[in-house]
């Protein structure tokens, strides 16, 4: 073969996306130029090195440099090969863990050095398998032998790479015979370097072995794998026996990747790397069987058992008597907190596992809640203990609800007693309201001094206390209401009393109140003879409620009536005209040119223009006469009981007369006109929707003769 192995996408000369590896001859193909090997291990910043003639290349002593991230020379790179290189300053980025690219970087006396850096991802050499990155880095000295001497150094430097990695490499051929090994491979694997070129891809005896002791087919040898995908064969640990027993097995950690010739790009090779994990997995192995046994004896004891993150409060684990008490399957317990269950504070139950945690053990009282909601006092035994170097807390539950329940009955039966009271001298304070106590026989009342204070007295002011005081305070509108509702109450109709009335205040106005109350005591007959309640003052819910309404009525803008209260007012203006014999009449008025005032000077200017209008035309009429903004710039204008509805046009007139004034808003002077069709019902029976009609049509007529006049229609 002509080069050792390359891995990755096709070549494209110097800037192929594979990692190349090839061997040369003893020739210096970069002459005096320097060449750097590295290694980066990403997780144990003491398993890094790099090659003492980084002086030459960078001027920088190998001290001097922080090999703890994949891209080490960042601080050093030309700011012009800084966008080039974001994607690939990312490991994860590589095409099949590898990598070649060009950059520059400063050396110590300001100078800028052309280098061309390989670099590969391999996570042999670490019993851990730690993550490396290992490369080669060496100066470009000029353009016209850079390709020549980049490839003789690169099989140089990658040759050396090979014989002096911690991590057995074999490449096999596409047959899977071995080509090529590294002396790592036959000491890992006990092999006579000899020997190697009868695996193919292993020698008669030699097996391979999953993690659970079972052979791996011939078929699915890692080479096999990579020879009949085409892709790489994962890191995976795998038993390599050279006897009968599993004793004479060597456990390594093993990966496969395909290789391509780099003159070809052809797909030529499989490597092989592995790296001997045999006294850790030997470890690991034991440790896992402890931890079954452990495992067993946690799973079937009887006794409610927890394992818990001390720092996060996570369910780790729980035991068949923990899943039945608690009521939730396995993977639900174990994607809760002992927060979730535990009805303390997360403050209080943080405390608790840190005092578990400096004194290794600790005894506490909680209450925890199940799936089904049900809270049950239990007793908690925990204490420390570490499992694979980390630490967790082993609680064993007692359930003590019932012992508890009896000793807790007892003493709150007592405690109910004195707290009877207390609890419902709160709930009134709490609420702000008045009690009144009423013996219904004797007229006798009893109030507390906030039912005096609802209504700015006190209790002293207002002297001998009977029914009779309500009664005088009371608005006279509400007794009515007030008495029929007791007597439904007293009569059982009714399961308590409930009145909203006025009480008059000190000062002289009315407060609203909610009364509220219920027969606690009759005699054998029913008689009501003691009653109780409470005051609650609403005045400012029943003045919210006033302006709620005034605003669902009223035009937003102008406060007139909107057209939903004008239409009710129409309503009732043409029953009572036609009950007492009189006369309706409807004035719709639009005004001239408003558009031109919104084109021209802008909506807040016809705003105030609408506003000053409104103002007039409620200024114009009698109290019993509705003026209505209907939207836009449309009002109307109903006069119910008219003795002649023909007067209508004296006002209509006036208006015109009114609104045609020029008006000064925002320093502009205004002009606008009015057009008013009336209508009206003399003598006859008429509908709103007749009256309407006809008072669009006479407005209809005014604005077609010429606008700022009005017009007449009779609706019947």
């Amino acid at each position: 073969m002509n080069a050792l192995f390359h891995t990755g996408a096709k070549a494209d000369g110097l800037h192929d996306d594979g990692f190349t590896a090839g061997i040369v001859d003893g020739e210096n193909a970069a002459g005096d130029v320097a060449c750097v090997i590295y290694c980066v291990d990403l997780e144990d910043p003491q398993g890094s090195y790099i090659s003492a003639n980084c002086s030459a290349l960078l001027g920088l002593h190998p001290d001097e440099v922080n090999l703890t991230a994949a891209n080490w020379w960042q601080d050093l790179l030309h700011p012009d090969d800084v966008a080039r290189l974001n994607l690939t300053q990312n490991p994860q980025n590589w095409t099949n863990g590898a990598i070649v690219r060009k950059f520059r970087l400063r050396r110590t006396d300001g100078a800028w050095v052309q280098v061309l850096d390989h670099a590969m991802i391999t996570t042999m050499g670490a019993a851990q398998g730690n993550p490396k990155i290992v490369g080669s880095m060496r100066a470009l000295p000029d353009a016209a032998n850079s390709e020549m001497r980049a490839r003789k150094e690169l099989c140089e430097r990658n040759e050396f790479i090979l014989d002096h990695v911690a991590e057995g490499i074999l490449v096999h051929d596409l047959s899977g015979q071995v080509v090529r090994h590294n002396a790592a491979a036959s000491g890992i694997l006990g092999v006579n370097p000899a020997q190697f070129e009868n695996w193919h891809p292993l020698a008669d005896g030699v097996r391979l072995l999953d993690e659970t002791g079972t052979p791996i087919d011939i078929a699915d040898h890692p080479v096999n794998v990579v020879l009949r995908t085409g892709f790489a064969f994962d890191a995976a640990i795998i038993g390599v026996c050279r006897g009968s027993i599993t004793s004479d097995t060597i456990w390594v950690r093993m990966q496969a990747i395909p290789a391509y010739n780099p003159e070809t790009d052809e797909f030529d090779s499989v490597v092989i790397s592995f790296s001997d994990i045999s006294d850790v997995y030997t470890v690991e192995k034991a440790m896992a069987e402890r931890e079954s046994i452990y495992r067993q004896m946690f799973l079937h004891n009887p006794a409610i058992k927890l394992l818990i993150d001390p720092e996060t409060g996570v369910i780790h684990d729980a035991n068949a008597a923990a899943l039945r008490f608690y009521g939730y399957s396995h993977e639900q317990l174990c994607h809760m907190t002992i927060r979730d269950i535990n009805v303390q504070t997360g403050d209080q139950v943080g405390m608790a596992m840190e005092r578990t945690v400096t004194d290794g053990s600790a005894h506490f009282s909680f209450h925890h809640r199940l799936a089904s909601g049900e809270v049950r006092d239990v007793e908690v035994n925990t204490g420390t203990i570490r499992i694979h170097g980390k630490e967790f807390l082993h609680s064993i539950i007692f359930d003590v609800t019932e012992r508890n329940d009896y000793a807790h009955r007892l003493e709150q039966a007592n405690l109910d007693l004195v707290a009877e009271r207390q609890r419902l001298d709160e709930i009134i304070r709490g609420t702000n309201a008045g009690t009144w106590e009423w013996n219904i026989q004797t007229g006798d009342m009893r109030f507390n001094e906030r039912w005096a204070e609802i209504i700015g007295y006190t209790l002293k002011e207002l002297g001998p206390l009977s029914i009779q005081v309500w009664r005088d305070l009371c608005h006279p509108d509400d007794l009515a209401a007030s008495d029929r509702l007791l007597d439904e109450h007293f009569a059982g109709r009714s399961n308590y009393y409930q009145c909203e009335c006025r009480i008059r205040h000190k000062n002289g106005k009315w407060v609203w109140v909610l009364d509220r109350g219920k027969v606690f005591d009759r005699a054998a007959d029913g008689t009501p003879l003691r009653m109780s309640g409470t005051h609650s003052d609403i005045t400012p819910s029943k003045t919210i409620e006033a302006q709620i309404r005034q605003m669902a009525l009223t035009d937003p803008l102008t406060g007139l009536a909107n057209r939903h209260l004008f239409n009710d007012r129409l309503d009732q203006a043409i029953r009572l005209s036609e009950r007492i014999k009189q006369n309706v009449a409807l004035l719709l008025l639009d005004l001239d040119w408003f558009k031109q005032v919104n084109d021209t000077y802008g909506h807040p200017a016809g705003d105030k223009l609408l506003i000053e209008i409104a103002t007039f035309l409620r200024s114009r009429f009698r109290d019993a006469d509705v003026v209505a903004r209907l939207g836009g710039d449309e009002f109307a204008i109903l006069l119910p009981a008219m003795a002649n509805p023909e007067e209508a046009q004296i006002p209509a007139a006036r208006i015109i007369q009114e609104i045609g004034r020029p008006r000064m808003i925002d320093g502009h002077e205004i002009i606008v006109g009015a057009s008013i069709g009336i209508s009206y019902c003399k003598g006859c029976e008429c509908d709103a929707e007749n009256l309407y009609r006809k008072a669009d049509r006479a407005l209809y007529l005014a604005k077609k003769g010429g606008r700022n006049t009005y017009r007449t229609i009779a609706a019947c």
